[in-house]
């Protein structure tokens, strides 16, 4: 039987696992990137995401106030890597949550979106470049070598992968490798419409972006636990990207059991996309009208997030070697500034010791394991 790997093992090549490796390659790790080929069984919850980085903290606590300076971090990426979708927007804010003074000053204030289209397109050839070996799969199983001497990684047809570090950052498909994550990491189902751009045409680059005043998302999110029924709700929203436009967002979760958090039957998509185009007939004559102008398509993902408002960039308690990176609220925000860290943090092959270490733990991202 094979040895494992020295190297690192990331499970997901999205956002998340994407930025990841590409920071671990800039310390030296060998690194080996999953990615499973979007489609009806594998869809990618990066690739319908807005992709929206507000230059201001959304919140009151560390990780906001730090994932506020994230716009200067995508620069930086864009400096080393070349063009990764990501550019300063305009937006307006919808509904009467908006603070008048906020809606007043919206367009002075610091806005940046990343185009994951453009991400998406561009991540395989970038991290090849980078030295990072990229295998299209999808994962079967995931069981710990003999001794802790690392992780095996059953692929669909029956190859292997081993490694002495194994990353999960493959959102709501992680809990079905390894059950044993923390029950705070749950899976919501994300329901937006694509409109297409018009044959020959991108989507103007310059157009405003309509978002919510306030994210109905985050706060049924924190209130999942308590939930006894499936609950929904509609964010309106427009965001402009260089192949169409994406319009509403709705969020779906079903209560949570300690066997199957993220596992619930996913709603009828045709039932979700009527809730979804009611709730933009009803709220916004602008969204509905743009709506009229185009044949727009339903797209639905899986969507983890953490009940407590907070993702993990941590090591899974009593599995030496495996580490969570998921549960994120505003990935395009946070990931770019976790990344480093956690990177730092696996090299270090210190758990709970070192400069990254104290970081994530500052930032409420690595709780202690009686609060994960």
């Amino acid at each position: 039987m094979a040895a494992a790997s020295p190297g690192v093992l990331i499970v997901g090549g999205g956002l998340a696992g994407g930025l990841l490796a590409l920071q671990l390659r800039r310390l030296g790790a060998a690194v080996t990137v999953l990615e499973a080929a979007p489609g009806p069984t594998a869809p990618s919850a990066t690739a319908w995401s807005y992709g929206v980085i507000p230059g201001w903290p959304l919140a009151s606590t560390p990780l906001a106030r730090a994932a506020a300076g994230s716009a200067s971090r995508w620069r930086r990426l864009q400096r080393r890597h070349g063009d990764l979708g990501w550019r300063p927007v305009r937006a307006r804010l919808l509904g009467a949550a908006a603070a008048p003074a906020l809606l007043a000053r919206l367009r002075l204030l610091p806005l940046s979106q990343v185009d994951p289209g453009v991400l998406l397109a561009r991540l395989p050839a970038l991290l090849a470049a980078a030295g990072v070996r990229w295998l299209p799969g999808r994962a079967q199983r995931l069981e710990p070598l003999a001794a802790g001497a690392g992780w095996r990684l059953v692929l669909e047809g029956g190859d292997t992968l081993q490694a002495e570090q194994l990353v999960l950052a493959a959102g709501g498909g992680c809990r079905r490798l390894w059950p044993g994550l923390p029950p705070v990491l749950q899976c919501s189902w994300a329901g937006v419409l694509e409109l297409p751009a018009s044959p020959g045409q991108r989507a103007a680059a310059s157009e405003l972006l309509l978002l919510p005043g306030r994210f109905e998302r985050l706060a049924l999110e924190l209130r999942s636990a308590s939930l006894a029924a499936p609950d929904w709700v509609v964010d309106a929203g427009l965001v402009p990207r260089r192949s169409g436009l994406l319009v509403g967002q709705l969020s779906w979760i079903a209560p949570a059991s300690d066997h199957a958090l993220d596992s619930a039957a996913a709603p009828a998509p045709e039932q979700a996309e009527a809730w979804l185009r009611q709730v933009i007939a009803d709220g916004d004559p602008r969204l509905a009208q743009r709506l009229q102008q185009g044949q727009a398509r339903y797209r639905q993902v899986p969507v983890a997030f953490c009940r407590d408002g907070r993702p993990r960039a941590a090591p899974v308690a009593g599995a030496p070697g495996l580490w969570l990176f998921s549960g994120f609220s505003g990935g395009f925000a946070q990931v770019p500034l976790l990344a480093p860290l956690l990177a730092a943090a696996i090299m270090a092959e210190r758990q709970g010791s070192g400069p990254a270490t104290r970081e994530l733990q500052r930032l409420g991202v690595w709780p202690a394991p009686a609060g994960a």
